[in-house]
């Protein structure tokens, strides 16, 4: 019989709403909640908020594999030339490589990548 040592364990993270969310671009906020090594690569669940202030975002070629879940407002997007909207409840996938264009519209969103754990730097204004 295997030691429940050599089986996956769960985890939790606690008090996760008391992470701060991390200012990355121009109305884009980011907060990873929680990375775990489950394969060769691990595995980071967050929130993401796109505000009013989010100018249309384009990803020619998005870097990971990455599932969101839309917890607030709606999140519209446009992917040759089809548009794409998502609203609360409502699952995303975003497979590593695809090309779309985000639209300056407010949304907040669960997401779970496989990008590992980040650290983010907040985006700060040049200073002119």
């Amino acid at each position: 019989m295997a030691s429940s040592s050599s089986k996956p364990l769960v985890q939790v993270f606690h008090d996760v709403n008391a992470l701060p969310l991390v200012n990355v671009k121009p109305g884009a906020s980011v907060c990873d909640l929680g990375s775990a090594k489950v394969s060769d690569q691990p595995y980071t669940g967050g929130i993401f908020v796109k505000d009013e202030l989010a100018e249309d975002l384009d990803s020619d070629s998005f870097p990971v594999n990455e599932w969101k879940y839309i917890i607030e407002g709606e999140w519209h997007m446009v992917q040759n030339g089809e548009k794409l909207i998502a609203k609360p409840g409502d699952v995303v996938f975003i497979p590593k490589g695809a090309a779309f264009l985000s639209l300056k519209k407010p949304f907040k969103a669960f997401f779970v990548t496989n990008r590992g754990g980040v650290d983010h730097k907040p985006y700060t204004k040049a200073k002119l």
